[in-house]
């Protein structure tokens, strides 16, 4: 019984920091209470602004060299607001262009980059896969932030960080330290139970095997050193600045009450349960979810 105990946790694990993972699941459930709006609601066609304009930028830092792309608003002068965007474990920058092309098409600078040691086919380099952990992500964020603030086509009051899954937790965490620093806060089916799973998963760091391999990406033992006596849920609501969170209602990944709860912590936040959406937005949902950022944004 034990053994099963484990094996269910530790999928439940392996799929939750994976992020980027597809969920056909079409079932809901009619026990659980849905606190949140559901409406079917005729999605919003955005139309873009501007042409964009889009190049490879790296971040240099402390032997650490960050790949990511940049896409900006052609022929609009001046500072602009900018967008960070983080993605899961195991994902890489691809996995958010289409958002980052939506945002420099209305108007924002928009980054999206591999994480070092946490990308799949990544082309950052610093951190050894091994070596990688959320706490390794959240300085490579903070990294990026203090680059992105720098560049001259940037307001640096006005930049906000996007993620998703493992990246949305890694981004409300820098956002709970640093809250003057980021203007807003969007996640997308944040992995806020990272820490339950890997505490339900282990009785200690002893207990955890020097690498794990979670669907063909492999994690060393430093990822869960840290996670044994940190609360994620608790830690990484901290930021008091505006926060949209969108989950989909058939995620079996990481169950949406992880963001009711958090919706409920951050002071002021707006929680939108998008139907029949997995972990992973696809399609008409993916569609659904950039209006929603949208409207969010400027409002």
């Amino acid at each position: 019984m034990k053994k099963r105990f484990l094996y269910i946790f530790l999928v439940s694990l392996a799929m939750t920091l994976t992020g980027c993972m597809r969920n056909n699941s079409a079932s809901e459930s009619k026990d659980k209470p849905i606190k949140v709006e559901q409406k079917n609601k005729k999605i919003k066609q955005i139309k873009a602004k501007y042409q964009v304009v889009e190049h490879d930028w790296n971040v240099y830092k402390d032997g650490v060299n960050i790949y990511g792309r940049i896409y900006v608003p052609k022929d609009l002068a001046g500072k602009k607001k900018a967008v960070i965007l983080s993605h899961g474990l195991a994902g890489n920058y691809h996995d958010l262009v289409d958002y980052a092309k939506n945002l420099a098409g209305q108007g924002y600078v928009a980054y999206v980059f591999d994480y070092p040691g946490g990308a799949k086919n990544g082309r950052s380099t610093g951190v050894e896969q091994l070596n990688m952990s959320i706490f390794t992500e959240e300085q490579n964020l903070k990294t990026v932030l203090e680059a992105i603030k720098d560049r001259t086509d940037v307001n640096p009051k006005q930049v906000s960080l996007l993620g998703e899954s493992q990246g949305g937790a890694v981004s409300a965490m820098l956002a709970s330290k640093y809250p003057k620093e980021v203007k807003s806060l969007i996640l997308l089916y944040p992995a806020f139970s990272i820490t339950d799973y890997t505490q339900a998963a282990f009785k200690s760091i002893k207990k955890v095997p020097d690498t794990l391999n979670l669907f063909g990406f492999t994690v060393g033992k430093t990822y869960f050193e840290k996670l044994f006596k940190y609360n994620l849920l608790k830690t990484a609501t901290k930021y008091n600045g505006p926060v949209l969170i969108l989950h989909g209602s058939d995620d079996i990944i990481v169950p949406e009450t992880y963001s009711e709860k958090a919706n409920k912590k951050f002071k002021h936040s707006r929680l939108h349960i998008i139907k029949r959406a997995g972990h992973e937005f696809k399609g008409e949902h993916k569609k659904e979810a950039i209006g929603l950022i949208d409207d969010f944004l400027n409002n």
